[in-house]
């Protein structure tokens, strides 16, 4: 994570609360710094003290104040009245949703001189969101910066973050840093949570991408119409000129016809026979899966700007809607066709996504980062039709969140797998047995199942039980190099476990 940078000359309290509230001129003091966290307050900074459910922020207030803090900004309605402090205090109505609006105007606008590409959706941000900034980087010197699950910063030097959308300040303070090292174009992914909580706001979007919407994320969102909700928000929020958006998808579907025809749009789609009607806002690119059992993807495809074959390194159905939404983009930023087409087919393989390991006299395994049921059983359905012996389903589901996905999972495993291992994922503060038994609630027959909450032992023996023609699906956690248990992070990697036991055999 990057320490939040400060300003020398200062900027004045006025300018970066005009419009939200009027400050005298006993009180404008120059800001040298911002902060939402009053333990990164540094002397001169304003401190932005958000409201955190039902916590008083007066403790917080304090601490910036004793840490330097030239100013302080609070939410209207949650201080005593009086309150003492000796720096200069404002209350501002539903602060979290200006948090970002005063982050930009510190920074200097920094996404108003760059290209912005958002995507959302609750599978493929991140595939979209990598192979985009791959074929947007022209050389070392020109490379595409990527803010998302896999880290922050230029797409061949990610640094790890901790949310896949960062907090308003540091989301502008990243923009604001790529643009001084002459990063022009930047592609984020942008959350369920992070357009809820207003991360984005201030953020000038010159395409936003929309994947598709399934089931996760219920534990915070409580219901798949608040879920809908934010991401519809991405759309209609932001003043979004240009959109992409996947038209097989219920709610893509309904997407498009909501938003104004002054956006435009470009609706892609697999379903070559559609006849839609489109409006005269939004424009048609088709998809055509050519290959069928096959460790590459080609795809026919038919689009505004030409017809074109297109060939990647990827497998699957849902990779191909990912190609499509990544072809949409380029063709949106004038890359001819023909370039488009040969970037996407340049794109190397994204860290924990389909990620491929074995052949030959071992089994193949693929590691993935599917965590949702939707997810693990497109992952699923594309490994069956290259399978020629067992398919395995090694994976666990995450503690502390959505419970209700966890019996779902058991039963896409069942349904599409030979012999699933039920393993650890990331058990937080709950119990790894009691979410074992989640899962094994959506499971009938229980003759194909074996139990290994220990993950590192549960891919060990996995692995040594398959033969060279059965495949091994180990999903849940991809990219990601920790487990988190008892809320203490742990070094581990579902790719490490595999090449070290691949390199034993």
């Amino acid at each position: 994570m990057m320490a939040v940078k400060s300003i020398t000359d200062g900027y004045p309290l006025s300018v970066l609360l005009q419009g939200f509230i009027s400050v005298t001129s006993d009180v404008d003091v120059d800001v040298t710094g911002i902060a939402i966290d009053s333990r990164k307050v540094m002397p001169g900074d304003l401190f932005i003290a958000c409201q955190a459910g039902q916590r008083s922020a007066i403790p917080y207030i304090n601490a910036a104040v004793k840490a330097g803090a030239s100013a302080v900004v609070a939410e209207t309605g949650y201080l005593p009245e009086p309150f003492i402090c000796s720096v200069p205090l404002l209350g501002i109505s539903d602060l979290y949703t200006k948090t970002g609006i005063i982050a930009d105007r510190f920074y200097g606008h920094p996404s108003a001189d760059m290209t912005v590409i958002g995507v959302t959706g609750t599978n493929g941000k991140t595939t979209v969101s990598y192979i985009l900034a791959q074929s947007l980087s022209d050389s070392d010197k020109n490379m595409c910066g990527l803010i998302g699950t896999l880290g922050y910063g230029r797409i061949d030097n990610l640094l790890p973050g901790l949310n896949t959308t960062p907090d308003p300040i540091t989301l502008h303070h990243l923009l604001a840093d790529m643009r001084d090292q002459n990063i022009g174009r930047v592609v984020m992914e942008v959350s369920s949570h992070g357009l809820d909580q207003y991360r984005i706001a201030g953020v000038d979007f010159n395409i936003a991408i929309f994947t598709n919407l399934s089931r996760d994320h219920l534990d915070y969102h409580g219901s798949m119409g608040s879920y809908a909700d934010a991401k519809r928000r991405f759309f209609t929020n932001h003043q979004i000129n240009r959109a992409v958006i996947n038209i097989d998808d219920a709610f893509g579907s309904s997407l498009v016809k909501e938003l104004d025809e002054n956006v435009q749009v470009i609706a892609y789609t697999l379903n070559t026979d559609s006849n839609l009607r489109l409006k005269k806002n939004i424009s048609l690119v088709s998809g055509k899966i050519m290959s069928g059992r096959s460790e590459n993807l080609s795809l026919e495809v038919h689009t505004p700007w030409g017809e074109g074959c297109l060939t990647a390194h990827l497998l699957g159905k849902f990779n191909a809607y990912n190609l499509l939404a990544g072809l949409s983009a380029l063709c949106l930023l004038n890359y001819p066709l023909d370039k488009a087409l040969l970037r996407l087919s340049q794109c190397k393989n994204i860290p924990g996504r389909m990620e491929r390991f074995g052949g030959d006299q071992h089994p193949r395994i693929v590691v993935d980062y599917a965590h949702t049921p939707d997810a693990l059983e497109q992952v699923l359905l594309t490994l069956k039709t290259l399978c020629q012996g067992s398919l395995y389903c090694v994976f666990g589901c995450g503690g502390e969140r959505d419970k209700g996905k966890r019996s779902q999972m058991g039963a896409v495993a069942e349904r599409y797998a030979d012999i699933i291992v039920i393993t650890s994922d990331n058990p937080r503060h709950e119990d790894p047995d009691a979410i074992i038994q989640n899962i094994l609630s959506g499971i009938q027959k229980r003759n194909k199942i074996r139990i290994e909450a220990d993950r590192e032992i549960a891919i060990t023996s996995t692995i040594k039980a398959a033969t060279k023609n059965d495949i091994i699906l180990i999903a849940g956690k991809g990219h990601e190099n920790y487990q988190d248990i008892g809320g203490k992070r742990f070094p581990f990697s579902d790719q490490q476990v595999v090449r070290r036991v691949l390199e034993s055999n």
